[in-house]
């Protein structure tokens, strides 16, 4: 209903008011369709977690996740809020590893410094990217400790004495120039060109650099193969690897000459309404708490239902995506075809928000190997046929022909689009160099060793 205000012809002033009935249709989101939208388009882990706190909150709640049991749960007849759990958590706790910190404090303890300087060294140390490297400026944390520069230069050549070579430089030259000066027995000439000829050898120009050092050109790639057997990234060896764990949402294998799909049980947890909360409320018999209950009652079957739609919807993705990719199941990523949600929401009728909402950070277990679902999802590039090749294939063709090249010949951008041509793969040189970039590759340039 909406009101609505009349005037008379000629008139100043409102004469009456009259009731207008008016029909519309308007799109609402309601709470409970908010919900069922965010749970399709969490991760396993993630939704572990969710439903973890709605079990805190809501006590008729149960979850069952985990391998032949629970791997958290609510305990029947437990009073709410109690939690129990089947496995000690202390076992998930990972063992103290140590940091590169660490590791060069300690070796700083053994050369027995002066307080002064272990304290700028230590310091010093804990100031380190994760490739070994000093990024600050020294005059900067001279400001920071107010201590003279003359402290600080000792300091940091007690840093860079440590092991391994090269940490604690402050450039890639320097870097190199100390993993050769600990060199016992250094490549001649090798620090010579480190020293003043560096952007040199990295284009190549051997002819440039023997004829500044007066050196044959044999002795300047001699000194070019021992300069790039140094590490560039001394502290990548001291770092601690984080690990990633991924549960895969998915499970495809082959049976035979088809395949089968099927929900990985931990990523899909398994709820249930516990019934013997509403014997507890006939036995008190209050108005109130049968209000909360069935309030209770009625959020766990709301989320139960959710779950089993995202379980049905995402079962739906991933087998539609596989019947396109069936060639990747059989060859791996030379097989791929290429595929947009376009393709999955017409074979699925369905929207392709809700494509895009099931494949957000969901990973499916194939037998080529676990890959996220969004991996599937590549741009098609024009071929000779005109089937198409997914662009993730044409970057592992280029990769592939990049590995196999002459490395005193290697393939330039243009050659690399002409080989492709002559696959049937139609590429512009743009495309090609954007692709090698992507895989981190360098240019013809920088890969050709004399």
């Amino acid at each position: 209903m909406q009101f609505e205000l009349t005037l008379e012809e000629g008139g100043d002033e409102l004469l009456n008011y009259s009731l207008v009935q008016d029909q519309r249709t308007t799109l609402t989101v309601t709470p409970e369709l908010k919900q069922s939208i965010h749970i399709l388009s969490l991760s396993g882990y993630e939704l572990l977690q969710y439903l973890q706190e709605q079990a805190m909150e809501n006590p008729v709640l149960e979850i069952e996740a985990g391998r032949d049991g629970y791997l958290y749960r609510k305990k029947r007849g437990a009073s709410s809020g109690s939690i129990a759990y089947d496995q000690d958590p202390l076992w998930n706790v990972k063992s103290a590893q140590e940091s590169m910190e660490t590791r060069l404090q300690n070796q700083l303890r053994l050369l027995s410094l002066p307080t002064d300087v272990y304290r700028v060294a230590a310091f010093l140390a804990g100031n380190l990217n994760d490739d070994g490297y000093l990024d600050a400026e020294l005059s900067d944390l001279g400001g920071v400790l107010k201590v003279s520069d003359d402290l600080l230069e000792a300091a940091l050549h007690q840093l860079q004495s440590l092991e391994p070579a090269g940490i604690g430089s402050r450039s890639l030259q320097e870097c190199l120039l100390l993993q050769i000066a600990r060199d016992p027995e250094p490549v001649p000439y090798a620090e010579e060109i480190v020293d003043g000829y560096l952007p040199q050898l990295a284009d190549g120009s051997f002819d440039q650099i023997g004829f500044s050092l007066r050196i044959s050109k044999e002795q300047v790639s001699r000194a070019s193969q021992y300069i790039r057997s140094l590490n560039p990234r001394p502290g990548l060896s001291m770092s601690i690897p984080e690990r990633h764990y991924i549960v895969p949402d998915a499970v495809v294998r082959c049976v035979g000459d088809g395949w089968t799909v099927a929900m990985h049980p931990y990523a899909h947890p398994r709820l249930s309404v516990n019934k013997e909360c509403r014997e507890w409320i006939k036995i008190r018999q209050t108005a109130e708490a049968d209000s909360y209950l069935n309030h209770c009652f009625n959020s766990a079957r709301w989320i139960e239902r959710c779950i089993e739609m995202r379980k049905l919807t995402l079962m739906r993705v991933v087998t539609a995506m596989m019947e396109e990719q069936q060639e990747f199941l059989a060859r791996g990523v030379r097989g791929l075809r290429p595929m947009n949600l376009l393709t999955i929401s017409s074979m699925l009728d369905m929207h392709e928000s809700t494509v895009s909402r099931a494949i957000h950070d969901k990973f499916v277990l194939t037998p080529q190997g676990v890959f996220p679902l969004k991996f599937f999802f590549a741009p098609s590039i024009a071929t000779a046929d005109g089937s198409g090749a997914s662009s993730r294939s044409v970057k592992l063709r280029i990769r592939e022909l990049v590995d196999a090249e002459n490395k005193s010949k290697p393939h330039s951008d243009q050659t690399i689009v002409e080989l492709l041509f002559a696959e049937g793969i139609q590429l512009s040189r743009r495309t090609v160099t954007k692709y090698r970039e992507e895989l981190k590759i360098l240019s013809s340039t920088y890969r050709r060793r004399r």
